[in-house]
């Protein structure tokens, strides 16, 4: 048998992209703080914002801008496609005031959440498919935190024998 020794890889190389410099870069939020009426401003005032949010409600079967009780917003079904939709209702506010700058971007990131606004913004992925697959990753997060207790903290300033301390400590 021979092995297969592919003539040219098909994925990224460390090096492709070592010509590109960094001018302009959006960088996009993950799932993190979150109020009632977020985008609410911004769908009034901006047209393409607005249509945003009539886009994601028909694909949601629900209303982003209606949902007034915070402990809905903060489940993790309902926020990931929040944030998602704001983040690009946000861009089409700046689009609306500077669209040079949205033009001149050449890069775009995102923490965890945020890399799916990230594609959509770098037109990878379409909006409705952002809104699509971030309603399906909160569902199946969602889903798992129902299955399990946990919680997650962020320690800072403490050495590592003083974090494991306070690990164990909130183990038991």
């Amino acid at each position: 048998s021979k092995a297969y020794v592919p003539d040219a890889c098909p994925f990224p190389q460390d090096d492709e992209f070592d010509g590109v410099k960094p001018e302009t870069v959006f960088m996009f939020p993950g799932q993190g703080a979150r109020v009632i009426g977020m985008g609410a401003d911004v769908a009034k005032e901006v047209p393409a914002a607005a249509e945003l949010y009539k886009k994601a409600a028909e694909i949601l079967g629900y209303d982003l801008l209606a949902i007034e009780d915070k402990a809905q917003l903060d489940k993790t079904d309902v926020s990931q496609p929040a944030i998602f939709v704001a983040s690009m209702a946000a861009v089409e506010k700046l689009r609306a005031e500077s669209p040079e700058l949205v033009d001149k971007a050449n890069m775009a990131m995102g923490l965890s959440l945020g890399e799916y606004t990230a594609l959509c913004f770098a037109g990878a992925i379409s909006f409705e498919d952002g809104v699509k697959i971030t309603k399906a990753r909160g569902e199946a997060m969602q889903a798992a935190a129902e299955q399990e207790s946990s919680g997650m903290v962020s320690i800072i300033g403490l050495d590592k024998d003083a974090c494991e301390k306070v690990c164990t400590a909130a183990t038991e």
